[in-house]
């Protein structure tokens, strides 16, 4: 399913039997990388991308380097501070940008227009590596402490929550690891006879101020990201203490 923004480049969905990540391409795309991911999402330029409710919210990412709007390793910096999602980009190692990608945050660079199994091979790379890591690490999960108002990382990092932090927490942590939906969230905020529409962009700014005060206490990225279409999750162990 391709779901395109203004300039953005003609994505293509080819069907497949393993399940493979939502995926954002932003920035030109000459050749349609139509074995990326079962679900591209593409956006003509950074601008396009930042303005979107549900940037960060991607499992991987495509950015070219050359932007008309914020310029790439600038672009890759912020997705990196917002996700742990895989990165690849793509320049002119030419132009000094494949250092400062890879110090910004991206997992590889190729070069300009490289070919889509090129691509495709560099993805499933990332991905395997990201696997690895992830199931060789043991980490403590993340804990609510309700009564006390209380986030407490698995590092034992302890972030104060405001009372609608509270509700966003109490309502991931309800859902034991599955996305919540939008409407769930703003009901659990502003009650169940609250227009959702009308508050989309409340919502937005709520869960904005929440990773916010999650990454300032340290935890960075932190695990609360958007879903496609969908709502919120919490992509990390969260229990109720």
């Amino acid at each position: 399913m391709l779901h395109a923004r203004k300039t953005a480049p003609k994505l293509v969905k080819r069907p497949s039997s393993t399940p493979r990540p939502t995926l954002a391409w932003i920035g030109p795309a000459p050749v349609p990388p139509r074995a990326l991911s079962d679900e591209v999402t593409g956006f003509g330029d950074s601008d396009d991308f930042l303005l979107s409710p549900e940037a960060f919210g991607f499992d991987f990412y495509v950015v070219q380097l050359a932007q008309q709007g914020v310029r790439g390793v600038d672009l890759i910096r912020l997705i990196r501070r917002r996700s742990v999602a895989g990165i690849v980009a793509i320049g002119d190692a030419a132009h000094d940008e494949f250092v400062q990608a890879l110090d910004c945050g991206a997992d590889m660079v190729l070069p300009p227009d490289p070919p889509t199994d090129h691509l495709v091979a560099a993805i499933a790379a990332v991905r395997r590596r990201q696997h690895q890591g992830a199931t060789s690490r043991t980490e403590r999960p993340w804990a609510l402490l309700a009564e006390r108002s209380v986030l407490q990382a698995p590092d034992g990092t302890q972030i104060p929550l405001s009372d609608s932090d509270l509700a966003i927490v109490a309502c991931f942590a309800d859902a034991e690891g599955a996305k919540v939906e939008r409407r769930v969230l703003i009901e659990r905020l502003w009650g169940d006879t609250t227009p959702a529409g009308s508050m989309e962009n409340a919502l937005h700014a709520t869960l904005y101020r929440l990773r916010k005060r999650i990454e300032q206490a340290g935890s960075t990225p932190a695990p609360v990201h958007a879903v496609a279409r969908v709502g919120y999750e919490f992509r990390a162990p969260l229990v109720r203490g």
